[in-house]
Formats: structure tokens, sequence, C-alpha cells
């Protein structure tokens, strides 16, 4: 075999293989996420899947027809570029920045591309639901061993604050039960049975951490999944999650009004600082209106002599950021994505994509600081969704071919 004969044996091979490489990169750096306390460490592998995806830039250049993708691709150029009006400048912290969103920008594209084939959907829900069992029943024998001073559970991992945890968690419950609603005629009992217990795993570590708006937001999630299964189109399961939410929102409104101890229950901690917080970060923004701050701005600040990091709302981070212009972008990607979704309801990936989101977007109004970031939470709650629907979008492309190019992979 000579030297160019072997060279095409393993261009060839990495066609061949292309979704089952990206698939196995992903979910090792998803998994990773769950116990790696470093970052940088669950980033290793998001490097080598961004430089695998633009390595192929001729299979996915046709997405830039596609309105959506560049509405997705303007917001994660805008975002870094803030830096350049951020205080104080920090060329490191710009390339930073910028880094980051390509790895955002290679997973989005790469899962895009691997969720049109039927089993990563499969296999990666399964994957998610039971690591983060794992990493759920890790965090609560810590938890047990040895009895946190506010009662709250955290997660391992780069999960080591109750809210990320318990979205994540709620998330991962979220895959669970959405593999076990695909595989109902499953010859595998052993799998089912494992996948049911890590979904009650997940429940119950999500309850400890004491987290009441991922609880929430996860008990929306589990409707929405329920709800999606059951519902003929896509307008009456808006309708009816939308009847459930006002249910839930009035019977907690009710019990907290009405209900002696209710609100200590309820809301244990207040509005933990929040109207407070959201108060003066609104008022820095009003500085710079149109653009925000910058990216790189130190958004360190005190409420009642307490230490606040960040925004505790990922739209008001973004706004913090990029101002209204960064705002509407994010606007725009959320719309497309939902219009993408609910347009292909009868698909599984699309009503996956809608309950991850309804226990992301509301339970980012109110927590969560960073949308461009190295991989984390934000990428489960937030970018998921989104290359579900590029991929939905990019499986219909304009007339018969597909936007990922001839070398796209079957549907099924």
């Amino acid at each position: 075999m000579t030297r160019n004969d072997l060279a095409d044996y393993v261009r060839r091979g990495l066609v061949d293989y292309r979704v089952p490489i990206s698939a196995t990169i992903m979910v090792a750096a998803l998994a990773s996420m769950f116990v790696l306390g470093s970052q940088s460490a669950s980033s290793f592998a998001t490097y080598l899947l961004a430089l695998y995806v633009l390595a192929a830039a001729p299979r996915w250049r046709s997405l830039f027809l596609d309105w959506g993708f560049l509405a997705l691709v303007g917001l994660l150029v805008y975002l870094p570029l803030t830096s350049l009006w951020s205080t104080p400048w920090d060329l490191r912290g710009a390339l930073s920045q910028a880094t980051r969103a390509v790895l955002v920008f290679a997973f989005v594209v790469s899962l895009a591309e691997c969720m049109q084939v039927d089993w990563f959907r499969q296999r990666m829900t399964w994957v998610v639901s039971i690591v983060g069992a794992a990493a759920s029943t890790a965090a609560m024998w810590v938890f047990f061993a040895t009895t946190p001073e506010d009662g709250r559970l955290n997660g391992l991992g780069q999960l080591d604050t109750h809210v990320a945890a318990g979205m994540v968690f709620a998330v991962a419950a979220i895959c669970g039960l959405s593999w076990l609603l695909d595989n109902r005629s499953s010859r595998s009992a052993k799998a089912r049975v494992a996948v049911i217990v890590a979904v009650a795993v997940l429940v119950v570590g999500v309850a400890l951490t004491g987290s009441r708006n991922a609880m929430a937001c996860g008990l929306l999630g589990i409707g929405v999944v329920l709800i999606a299964r059951r519902a003929p189109s896509a307008r009456q399961c808006v309708a009816r999650v939308v009847g459930l939410a006002a249910a839930l929102g009035a019977v907690l409104v009710a019990a907290y009004v009405f209900v002696p101890g209710a609100d200590t229950l309820i809301l244990p901690r207040g509005d933990s600082l929040r109207l407070g917080i959201w108060s003066y970060y609104a008022q820095r923004i009003g500085e710079s209106p149109w653009f925000g701050l910058g990216i790189l701005t130190d958004d360190l600040t005190e409420v009642d002599g307490l230490p606040v990091l960040h925004p505790h709302s990922l739209f008001l981070a973004v706004a913090w950021q990029g101002g209204l212009v960064g705002l509407a972008l994010m606007f725009v990607v959320i719309g497309a994505t939902l219009k993408t979704l609910l347009r292909h309801f009868a698909a599984a990936e699309a009503k996956l994509g809608l309950a991850i989101w309804s226990i992301g977007l509301p339970g980012y109004l109110i927590d969560g600081h960073e949308l461009v970031d190295k991989i984390g939470w934000t990428w489960l709650l937030f970018w998921l969704p989104v290359a579900i629907g590029l991929g939905l979008r990019a499986g219909h492309g304009l007339g018969d071919a597909r936007r990922f190019g001839p070398l796209a992979v079957p549907t099924s």
C-alpha cells in the first residue's frame, strides 16, 4: 500500500464513520461535565470536536443559506466582539471569548449533524441519564456523609452549585424519560430498569438540591415530555403546556398566600436578593443600553453587604454584555429554534428539544450568567435544543439536497 493509498484509506474512514466519531467525542465531553471539576479538562474533547468540524467545512457551509443559522453565527460573533469595549481591555480574555464561541459553534453544528441519525438521539439520552444518575448518586453519598450546614445537595465536577446541579439533573431525568418513551417495546429489560432507576435517582437529586427553580422547571419539563407524546399537534401541545404552567403557578401562588407556613416552604430564602441584584445590573446596563458594557467587564458587586458574582439571569447577563443588540440576537435564535421545533413537532428529537427548553428558558430567567462559555450546563440547557432545531432544518433543506452535503448520513 502506497502512502497515497493509506491517506485515501484514512480519509474514507473518517468520512464513513464521521457521525460515530463526532458522537463519541461529544458524548464523552458531556459526560465528563458531571464528574470533572476542571472545565478545562472537560473542554479537551471539545477542542478535538472543533478541529474535526472545521476541517469538514465544505459539508456544512450551505447552512449559511439558513437565516436561523446566520442569527446563531451573528450572536456567537457579536458577544466576543463586545470585549473590544469592555473595561478593562484584556487581549487574553478577548481571545478566550473568541475560542469559547468557536467551541459552542462546533458543538451546535456537530450535534445538528448527529441528530439526523436515529440511533444517536437514543444513545445520547441513555448515556446522559445513566451518567447523570451516577453523578447524582455520588453527590448524595457526599451529602449524607458530610451533612452540609445549609442542608442542600451540591453536585460534583462542574455542578458544584445547588442550582447548576438541580437543573442539569432535571435535564438528565428528562433524557431518561424520553428514552423510556422511545423504547417501550425494548427487548432489553435490564436497560429499561436501569433507566427507570436512573430517573428516580435524578428526581431525588433535584429535590435534595433545594433549588426551587430546578424543582419547578423540572416538574414542568416532565409535564411537557408526557404531554408532547400524547398531543396530536403542536398547537394542542402548546395549549396544554400553557394550561399546565398556569395551573402550577396558580397552585403555588394560592398556597403561598393562603396556606400558613407554605411561604417558607415554597420560598425558604425569600427572593434570594434577586430584586436587589436585578435592579443594580439593570441600572448599569442603562449606561450603554444598545451595545452593553462588554463581555469582559467585571460584574462583581455587593447587595445588602453580600458579594454577588453575576446577574443571576442569563437574559440579563446577555443584556449586560451585549445590550439590546445582543439580547435581540439571542431572541432571534430562540424564536427560530422554537419555530422549527414546533413545525417538526412529530419528530422525537423536536419533542426532546421542547422538553429541555421548558426547563432551560424559564430557569434562566432567574439564574445563569454565561451564554457563550466552555462546556457546561448551558450547553445542555440552551445550546442542545438550538442544535436540534438546526439539525431539523438541515434535514429538510432546499429541494432534495441536504445542507450537510452529499456525504451526510441517512436518517434511518
